[in-house]
């Protein structure tokens, strides 16, 4: 173990538990944070034990008023400091445009940014005692055209844009950074023509491997000197 503390949301399953687990790997201290599975979370918890991690569930959801900075001063207050902020959590919802709602762009927005934005807030006393750093899972959808997931790439451009700005903001104790993976882990319900059509589409033609973006994401996190910067590890989908 090495003493550093992590808290990363949306790391109950999928590419959000990756992040976790590589965390883990490292000798991080995980506060995993999950909305509404708890099994789910308890299993990456366990699983960050078995790499010889240590780690503790916190439930949260961060659409209630409050809650994003509540969450942190719980990891905080539970594991007495914090050397990074990890955020994965967001919304997915396919749709055609036309029949997107209100409530569709509100989700991708409240956990998206303004999650993120609240919860900068609320770490920034603990992670500038440790120099600390916060990590943004934003998407190459942030630039690229996505028409049936018109919220999720305008809440991804948003965090974008708050990555450069809270790099200044925050600045020269804390950097913030954002990693833009390409498709890693594609939802259950996107159609398996869809992602072999977005694969079709990279220079490398091929998946981008789950290794590929944790390691690198964590070794953006841990770079004492790079902030402000988007990482896209992408299979070049970003450059075409």
């Amino acid at each position: 173990m090495t003493g550093r503390v992590a808290l990363a949301t949306g790391a109950s399953r999928r590419l959000g538990r990756e992040f976790a687990l590589e965390l883990g790997r490292r000798g991080y201290t995980v506060a995993v944070h999950y909305r509404s599975e708890p099994e789910a979370a308890t299993e990456t918890v366990v699983r960050i034990g078995e790499l010889g991690g240590a780690a503790q569930a916190f439930r949260a959801d961060l659409a209630e008023e409050g809650v994003p900075r509540t969450l942190v001063e719980a990891a905080v207050e539970r594991f007495g400091r914090l050397d990074l902020l990890l955020h994965a959590a967001s919304p997915w919802v396919e749709k055609p445009f036309l029949e997107m709602t209100a409530k569709d762009w509100d989700a991708a927005q409240v956990v998206g940014p303004r999650a993120l934005f609240l919860m900068a807030q609320a770490a920034e006393p603990a992670l500038s005692e440790t120099e600390g750093s916060i990590l943004v899972v934003t998407d190459v959808a942030a630039t690229r055209p996505w028409p049936r997931h018109v919220p999720h790439a305008a809440a991804k451009a948003t965090m974008n844009a708050l990555v450069v700005n809270l790099a200044v903001a925050l600045a020269p104790r804390v950097r913030v950074n954002g990693i833009a993976p390409g498709i890693v882990l594609p939802p259950d319900d996107l159609a398996d023509d869809v992602v072999a059509r977005l694969v079709a589409r990279t220079p490398l033609k091929r998946r981008v491997a789950v290794e590929d973006v944790v390691r690198a994401a964590v070794d953006l996190a841990e770079n004492r000197s790079a902030t402000g910067q988007i990482l896209a590890i992408d299979a070049g989908r970003s450059v075409v």
